[in-house]
């Protein structure tokens, strides 16, 4: 069973990729390396049960009381959070910036890490993104 699940895995999370290229393979490894043992494997189908953006709704009515600076950034064409999802994210957070990564999907920081450190080093220093 653990094999197979593994499979599953090394399967599955390329899908998060726009170009496949972008997840190298020891990337992969060390992304599934905290999810090796039972209780990661618990772990990890925990947190794709919540990808499902009720769970995001459910906290939507309290996402309009942050009061602090907030930037989205996210993978234009993510096929596990749809990007319809950052726009809802976008407005029930006072003042929030998104900030699309193009040809990114779900894994931006694996695809693009120089333009998301770029993003997260402009909005650091100064409040807002270039």
């Amino acid at each position: 069973m653990a094999s197979r699940r593994s499979r599953w895995t090394r399967g599955f999370l390329p899908q998060g990729v726009y170009r496949r290229e972008a997840l190298a393979p020891d990337a992969l490894t060390l992304m599934m390396q905290p999810w090796a043992s039972e209780e990661g494997k618990r772990a990890l189908f925990r947190n794709f049960r919540r990808l499902n953006p009720e769970y995001t709704q459910a906290i939507a009515e309290e996402l309009q009381h942050l009061s602090h600076e907030t930037l989205i950034l996210w993978g234009r064409h993510d096929p596990f959070q749809k990007p319809a999802y950052a726009e809802k994210l976008r407005a029930a957070i006072p003042g929030a910036r998104l900030t699309w990564i193009d040809e990114a999907a779900h894994w931006v920081m694996e695809e693009k890490p120089a333009e998301v450190a770029a993003e997260l080093k402009g909005f650091l220093s100064d409040g807002s993104a270039d």
